[in-house]
């Protein structure tokens, strides 16, 4: 659920049940107190290297709740379709880029908080 302020993610707010996939993803994006308050602190913007891999997608929308005012950029192939689509819905700037290509990786936005998710 993308809303101006996230619903955080305390013990009073989870669900009892989780009715489907999406209601998962909703939750797994909730931000608590804690990771807003420590993404504050970490000033600029974020860019999640290896974006469409496994947890990455959650990781990124995770980091854009937290802090929405910020670019958080998720980088990767894209080979999976609807990945890029589900990260932009939750306002996730995305880039395609081969990772192994040195001159595409230089082409990148420098920012100063970069989380490598890719697999090797």
């Amino acid at each position: 659920m993308i809303e101006d302020k996230p619903m955080l993610l305390t013990r009073e707010t989870l669900p009892e049940t989780i009715a489907d996939t999406a209601a998962l993803d909703e939750l797994l994006c909730r931000p608590s107190q804690a990771l807003i308050d420590d993404l504050q602190n970490a000033k600029g913007d974020i860019m999640v290297l290896g974006v469409a891999g496994k947890m990455g997608p959650t990781l990124a929308g995770l980091a854009k709740a937290a802090v929405p005012e910020r670019r958080v950029i998720g980088v990767a192939r894209f080979s999976e379709p609807g990945v890029r689509a589900w990260l932009q819905a939750r306002g996730v700037e995305t880039i395609a880029c081969d990772l192994l290509d040195d001159a595409a990786v230089n082409g990148l936005p420098k920012v100063p908080n970069n989380i490598f998710m890719a697999g090797r």
